[in-house]
């Protein structure tokens, strides 16, 4: 055999085993890469739209306390029908608004008032109005308000978490 054509030969052999380790090292490189950003790849903050309610089940300017129900997806597993939370949700004509009820104070859950339009935090005698706006108490902050949109007759809450004690609004997931 002549050296030019073992020498050619020896050159595509090495050229196909390169080729093909940089193929086996990025098909073992790109699940990898997923798996180890997973964790954030929602983005720091990121709400998500979850189904709270029917709009034709609200009554117009009456409060409803609605449990938020999804999957709730980390960085490897998924859980099925889990509650994420509660809302306060109140109806103003096709407008919905909605407030957490977690109080920002120390995470208690918040009630509808007795005495007036509002809400009050029965652990540590904290008072809000029918806004949501900070009346009285410890709690350092408004309630905290939350996105909402409406389609085809459903109401969609973005739900996030805030840390609590906080005089200013700092979303935790």
């Amino acid at each position: 055999m002549p050296e030019d054509l073992k020498t050619n030969r020896r050159g595509a052999i090495k050229a196909l085993a390169a080729v093909g380790s940089v193929v086996g090292c990025g098909a073992l490189a790109a699940p990898a890469v997923r798996l180890l950003i997973a964790p954030v790849r929602g983005g720091a903050g990121a709400g998500r739209w979850t189904r709270a309610a029917r709009l034709d089940a609200l009554h117009e300017g009456v409060v409803k306390r609605v449990s938020l129900i999804a999957d709730r997806r980390d960085a490897w597993e998924v859980e099925k029908d889990v509650e994420l939370g509660a809302v306060w949700l109140m109806r103003r004509g096709d407008e919905v608004r909605a407030w957490s009820v977690v109080c920002p104070h120390l995470g208690c859950a918040t009630e509808p008032s007795a005495s007036a339009a509002g809400f009050v935090c029965p652990c540590h005698d904290s008072a809000f109005d029918a806004d949501g706006r900070r009346l009285s108490g410890p709690s350092p902050r408004d309630l905290d308000p939350l996105a909402t949109r409406v389609d085809d007759g459903v109401v969609f809450v973005e739900y996030r978490r805030f840390r609590q004690g906080s005089p200013d609004r700092v979303t935790v997931s």
